[in-house]
């Protein structure tokens, strides 16, 4: 693999561990990740507990590795397309090949995902005593409307793995896809970013009037306030197919200028609807530099975890799940005396070892068969991701 598609694979495999490690982060450290708006998260201050306080900016800005994920994702779904259109100026799309791929891509690990959460959320019912999730009705409800992704119907099936919002995303960002290609084309892509942008800052900043306020959960699930972080990875594909790189210093600017702005807004009240926009820039930048020529393999293993990030990205909440419940299995005194690193080390431990034999079993048999170079005949989509 070319040292510059190999970066890609371990942007991915960062992406992937990094929202997993936020996660668990969370577990121990819950409410003070800026994620949540700031009037809702705990502030830093001196009664903070040093773990969290040390762990801060390591581990905080986790949830950053989904908008990573969706700028991989337009970036690999449009590489293959953006090489022919370069090479041999046709930029015809077969639609169904197209899905079909993507299908593959998406549905066996997700699908397969559906009933390890579903083992999560009954195991943390049973653990929590919450007779409310051990109604095998609304398992079935459930399960049917993250398998249709209904979610934009249903918001509140997403107690069943609260990451798959991003595969809602997905689906709806490869359905737009073929137009938007043609869009791109009629009008440019510096047009269509503007567009793009402007539509997701209206979904930021602009109050839903008062007369929709009825239907504002569901436009949460709407692709367009998100779609400009995806375009952005499509966009730096058909730049490297045509060979117009952004120049390192440009893409280091963008990247540390647009992650210091994500940070700053993420903390200021009036700005942080704003955040994953700048924090998602940043991470266009960050991909920008590692595509770029002459671009060494700087990935190591997390070259090898991006294979195997998608599932991952799918399993590691159950798990986390799985491994709570677990620990009401301990004598009582053992639990309070030891919980805490019992559940960290076991999930460090386990939770990747589930993901790697997840993909092993329903995610590797689906993929593009390798050429015999070595190569996949299709560049492998993250897709959450972003997650």
């Amino acid at each position: 693999m070319p040292p510059r598609l190999a970066n890609v694979d371990a942007l991915r495999g960062f992406a992937a561990l990094w929202v997993f490690t936020y996660h668990l982060w969370n577990v121990f450290a819950g409410g003070y990740s800026p994620q949540g708006s700031p009037a809702d998260h705990k502030p830093l201050n001196a009664d903070t507990p040093v773990g969290v306080i040390a762990s801060y900016p390591l581990f905080a800005y986790g949830y950053t590795g989904v908008g990573l994920f969706f700028v991989l994702s337009g970036f690999c779904i449009h590489l293959p397309q953006a090489r022919r259109f370069h090479r041999t100026g046709s930029d015809t799309l077969e639609p169904r090949p197209f899905f079909r791929r993507r299908f593959r891509r998406l549905y066996p690990a997700f699908f397969a995902s559906l009933f390890l959460s579903l083992a999560g959320l009954v195991a943390m019912g049973y653990a929590n005593d919450k007779p409310e999730l051990l109604n095998p009705a609304a398992w079935v409800v459930l399960l049917l409307t993250n398998a249709c992704f209904l979610l934009a119907i249903r918001p509140d099936a997403l107690a069943l793995n609260g990451v798959y919002w991003t595969l809602w995303y997905e689906v709806q960002f490869y359905l737009a896809y073929p137009l938007l290609l043609k869009i791109c084309r009629r009008v440019g892509f510096g047009g269509v970013a503007a567009g793009l942008l402007g539509i997701e800052l209206l979904f930021c900043f602009v109050p839903v009037p008062e007369v929709l306020q009825p239907f504002a959960k569901h436009f949460e699930w709407f692709f367009l306030r998100r779609y400009f972080e995806w375009f952005l990875g499509m966009w730096l594909a058909e730049r490297a197919a045509s060979g117009v790189h952004l120049p390192r210093w440009g893409s280091i600017v963008v990247a540390v200028a647009a992650g210091m702005g994500g940070v700053i807004c993420s903390h200021t009240p009036s700005l942080w609807a704003g955040h994953e926009i700048l924090l998602a820039v940043a991470s266009a930048g960050v991909l920008s530099l590692l595509v770029s020529p002459n671009t060494a393999n700087v990935g190591g293993p997390l070259t090898w975890c991006g294979d195997w990030s998608y599932s991952l990205y799918l399993v590691h909440m159950p798990m986390l799940r799985l491994l709570n419940a677990a620990l009401f299995l301990l004598p009582e005194s053992v639990r309070e005396a030891w919980a805490g690193w019992i559940f960290g080390a076991s999930a460090v431990v386990s939770v990747p070892l589930v993901a790697w034999v997840w993909y092993r079993l329903f995610e590797k048999p689906f993929l593009p068969k390798p050429t015999p170079t070595g190569e996949r005949r299709e560049a492998s989509p993250p897709v959450l991701v972003p997650g």
